[in-house]
């Protein structure tokens, strides 16, 4: 047999090896932008509790239909209608709007902007939660 006769079924093996090879490295899923535990800074929130008035933690988690604050906020579902806004959609509490921080040392962290009818508010991530 002819060394010729060979260079078919070795490319045929090397392009198999090389789609198994590329099928079994999946990009690693990216973290949702939203998804996380936020404490609330409110110009006047009387709700702060514990022996220094602790900022409260809020929550916000992804659900088939959208995202869901935790409690006091926890009776709307908001939907990200445009890129980095948050809303319930009817226009009846208001919008989250995504944004980061930098620090000096190249740290980021994720800020959201809270603009409700009745309340304005930041929401600051934190427990390790560091933007991309």
């Amino acid at each position: 047999m002819r060394p010729t006769h060979f260079v078919l079924p070795a490319l045929t093996l090397l392009i198999g090896l090389m789609v198994v090879a590329r099928s079994g490295t999946a990009e690693p899923e990216k973290a949702d932008k939203w998804v996380g535990t936020y404490l609330k800074y409110g110009r006047y929130d009387t709700q702060r509790q514990g022996q220094f008035g602790e900022a409260r933690a809020i929550t916000i988690s992804k659900h088939d239909n959208g995202y869901r604050l935790s409690a006091p906020y926890d009776s709307w579902t908001f939907t990200e209608g445009e890129k980095g806004v948050l809303s319930d959609g009817k226009g009846g509490i208001g919008k989250i709007y995504l944004g980061f921080a930098e620090f000096a040392d190249g740290k980021r962290v994720s800020v959201l902007r809270a603009e409700f009818c009745y309340e304005q508010f930041i929401l600051y991530g934190i427990r390790g939660k560091e933007a991309n």
